[in-house]
């Protein structure tokens, strides 16, 4: 899916062709009549062989939040709060070992009210419209009204909550049960500078929390966005297009301060990582190198679930809740809340009445 995201942002030609392309790869794995299905869809992994020097950890995806948290980000085991409302129901979890020269990433100096993300990068490919849906999708379940701007050109966050067509604008998703607050996706034909003014800025004092999916048609407006950011998030693959970037966003980024431009903290990620490929673990040591505690020793594993859910038109939080990689999301999802907290909404002051 990461490389359609990509593909879908470079096609050129209009909409229709676009909808079009994605209307075939949907017939191709006939999920045409597939119906968004519920948040507390729950499917059992398989059994996969104890790996040597591994511990298990048992974690339960319906711990209640007050007794969760990340007891610090540098690999230990913790305990997700809950994707879904279902029975407590146990899982087993490897801990995975993170490098030892990586500590924890500091806070922010400013936190908004509204804090925004934006997950943006160099490389084609890396997955970052699918870690941006799956990303609000856990923050959503956190209780957090989430907007979703879709600044990439591709348009194509709305397909992980259920949808079939392209259409720009403000669109809103709810849960078939009703537990969470609904998601929002503000997508546009054109990123421009108006829009962001008119439109963005308007619907992101709506929310709690702002997540923007930036491609190749808001490179141009990458300042704007950034200084309505609190952080930056960059997610990376393990090869050499991905890795070659990480110089040329840190030299884009120091232009900007050297220009007086407000510019978030980036951080870097491991996507569709495998921590036991000695290449994966270079590429990991190589970046840390030229970012220190600024790549995050948390990543997203490599999954067949996040493939399964996206022909589903799912988040994989949804399709998967239980699995490996959901509970990496929800570690990204809950380190995010401890470096950029968003304001909880007030509670109604007032007398009870009987209906």
């Amino acid at each position: 899916m990461a490389n359609n995201e990509d593909k879908a942002a470079k096609t050129p030609g209009s909409g229709d062709e676009l909808a079009n392309d994605v209307a075939r790869l949907y017939s191709w794995a006939h999920v045409e009549d597939v119906a968004y299905r519920n948040f507390t869809r729950q499917r059992k992994l398989p059994q996969k062989p104890a790996v040597e020097n591994e511990t298990a950890t048992v974690v339960s995806i319906a711990a209640p939040l007050e007794a969760s948290g990340i007891a610090n980000v540098t690999g230990s085991p913790v305990s997700p709060v809950p994707v879904a409302p279902v029975q407590e129901t146990p899982v087993a979890f490897a801990s995975r070992p993170q490098p030892e020269n990586l500590t924890p990433a500091p806070p922010i100096q400013a936190v908004t009210d509204h804090p925004a993300l934006a997950v943006y990068s160099l490389a084609g490919g890396v997955g970052r419209t699918t870690l941006s849906a799956n990303l609000g999708r856990v923050l959503c379940s956190l209780g957090e009204r989430i907007l979703l701007v879709d600044a990439s050109g591709s348009g194509l966050l709305p397909f992980y909550f259920g949808t079939s067509d392209l259409r720009p604008g403000l669109r809103t998703f709810t849960a078939p049960d009703g537990n969470y607050q609904p998601i929002k996706v503000l997508g546009t034909d054109e990123v421009t500078a108006t829009w962001l003014e008119n439109d963005v800025k308007g619907a992101m004092l709506a929310t709690q929390r702002t997540i923007f999916d930036l491609g190749p048609a808001s490179m141009g407006l990458s300042a704007e966005i950034f200084s309505l950011c609190s952080t930056v998030l960059i997610p990376l693959l393990s090869d050499l297009n991905s890795i070659l970037t990480v110089s040329r966003i840190e030299a884009s980024l120091k232009n900007m301060e050297s220009k007086g431009i407000k510019t978030p903290t980036a951080y870097y990620i491991f996507n569709r990582f495998d921590e036991h490929s000695s290449m994966d673990q270079q590429a990991r040591e190589l970046v840390a190198r030229q970012c220190g505690e600024r790549l995050l020793p948390i990543t997203i594993r490599q999954s067949t679930d996040i493939a399964a859910a996206i022909a589903s038109r799912m988040t994989v939080a949804d399709h998967a809740p239980e699995s490996a990689v959901t509970h990496d999301c929800m570690e990204l999802a809950l380190w995010l809340r401890k470096i950029a907290p968003a304001k909880q909404a007030n509670k109604m002051v007032g007398r009870w009445s009987e209906q």
